[in-house]
Formats: structure tokens, C-alpha cells, sequence
């Protein structure tokens, strides 16, 4: 069974010009099969900075933290046996594929921390799996609520995708949403949206005879960060 991890679990690592993150675990399997961490550096919406790229820096137990630079220069982890080696390359649009392989210490704990090298405040999420193409992993980022009423029957939520893969929502439209006697429907949803992309969801509302609190959750293609439901209050003004 592959490892699959996302970092962080609620928001995006937001580091400022010149400061470096925590220190933060990631798994290594017992098999000493190659590791894959793939970073994505957000700047604005739509829109990667491609400034200069951050450093990672990893350390294995008790050893001292050895920086890759994404140059795809390999470089020595060092560990109480031999603890591996390491190589970074960057890819385009500010994401990032690091990977640890010849590892023999996979009972000790690694971590893994980020410096943001870049002359603007970026914030940072990663993938880590033993599969590559697993570090594909998309993050729908939804507005937490929409308020629609029946006298202004349109409303729009904003999605952004914070992962590492495009993100793509199955529901069609017209669905109801909060239940099929739900009377707010999804009227327009993107087809996919890329990594760093921002787009909207549209929804209409038809009669509404009293208050309703309804919940949503949209079948995506997003099935690890459990961050695509919406609260939906939909009412009479």
C-alpha cells in the first residue's frame, strides 16, 4: 500500500521573504523504495511568482539538517548508518519534485523544513508518497458559506485549487445541493481548475417557505484534504 501525505492538513504554510518553516515529519516506508515530495509555491491567484526558488532543508533522527537546493544537484542525508541521498529539481510554475533514495534508515523519523528564498510572502503545500504520481494531489479551497434567498436567487462561491494536481468537480449542473428537495441547484461549475487557478461555483434558489441550513459536499477528485463541503443557508429575503 503507497504512502500518501499532504502538508500541511488546514491551510497552506505561509512563509514570508527570507523566513524558513518548522521542521515537520513525513514518512519514509520500511522498503528502501524512492520517496517523492512534491511542492507547489503559491503566490496570487492565477498566477505562480517563478521568483527565486526556496531551499529544503532534511534531517534524519538526531542528525544535523542538510539543505537541497533545487538545482538537481544530489546531495548526502546523513544518519546513524547511511541515511541516504537526495535531489531536488524545479519544475515549472513554482512546483518542486524532491526525492530521497538509497535510504536504509526508515525506522528513524525524518523531517523536512522550507525556506522561502523568493522576495515575496509564498505559502507552501507538499505531497509526499512512494509513488510519484501519487504527488499529483489537487486541494479544493471553498468558501466556508453561501447565504442565497429567494428574492436574489443567484450566488457565487469562490474555489481555488491549493494542490499539486489539477483539480476537477464532478457535480453537474443543475443538481441540487443539500439534498434532492434542496431548493438552491448548481448552475455552473468549473471543468477543472490547475494547480495555483481560482474559479467560481453558481448556484440559483427557488422558493423558499422558511430558513434553511443545508450542507453540501462536492464528489471531486480531491479525496484527501476533506475540505469540499459548503454550508448553504438559503431563505425567504
Amino acid at each position: 500500500m503507497s504512502v500518501i501525505q499532504i502538508f500541511p492538513s488546514d491551510e497552506p504554510l505561509t512563509l514570508a521573504s527570507g523566513q524558513t518553516g518548522p521542521l515537520v515529519d513525513f514518512e519514509v516506508p520500511i522498503e528502501p523504495v524512492p520517496m517523492f515530495l512534491r511542492f507547489i509555491a503559491l503566490w496570487t491567484d492565477n498566477t505562480p511568482l517563478n521568483g527565486a526558488a526556496p531551499t529544503f532543508g532534511i534531517k534524519l533522527g538526531e542528525g544535523l539538517i542538510t539543505t537541497v537546493a533545487a538545482n538537481d544537484t544530489e546531495v548526502v542525508i546523513p544518519g546513524p548508518k547511511e541515511g541516504g541521498t537526495a535531489r531536488c529539481r524545479r519544475l515549472n510554475d513554482d512546483l518542486y519534485l524532491l526525492t530521497v533514495v538509497n535510504h536504509t534508515e526508515s525506522r528513524t523519523s525524518w523531517q523536512l523544513r522550507i525556506k522561502n528564498k523568493a522576495d515575496r510572502t509564498l505559502r507552501f503545500v507538499w505531497v509526499n508518497s512512494d509513488v510519484k504520481d501519487d504527488t499529483f494531489q489537487p486541494w479544493m479551497a471553498v468558501d466556508d458559506q453561501l447565504s442565497i434567498t429567494s428574492r436574489s436567487p443567484v450566488g457565487f462561491v469562490v474555489v481555488r485549487n491549493w494542490g499539486t494536481g489539477t483539480l476537477t468537480i464532478d457535480d453537474s449542473p443543475g443538481t441540487p445541493v443539500g439534498g434532492q428537495d434542496s431548493p438552491v441547484v448548481l448552475v455552473h461549475r468549473p471543468a477543472e481548475i490547475a494547480p495555483h487557478g481560482v474559479d467560481h461555483l453558481a448556484f440559483s434558489c427557488g422558493d423558499v417557505r422558511s430558513r434553511m441550513n443545508l450542507e453540501h459536499t462536492f464528489r471531486t477528485n480531491d479525496d484527501k484534504t476533506a475540505h469540499t463541503t459548503l454550508q448553504i443557508v438559503a431563505d425567504l429575503a
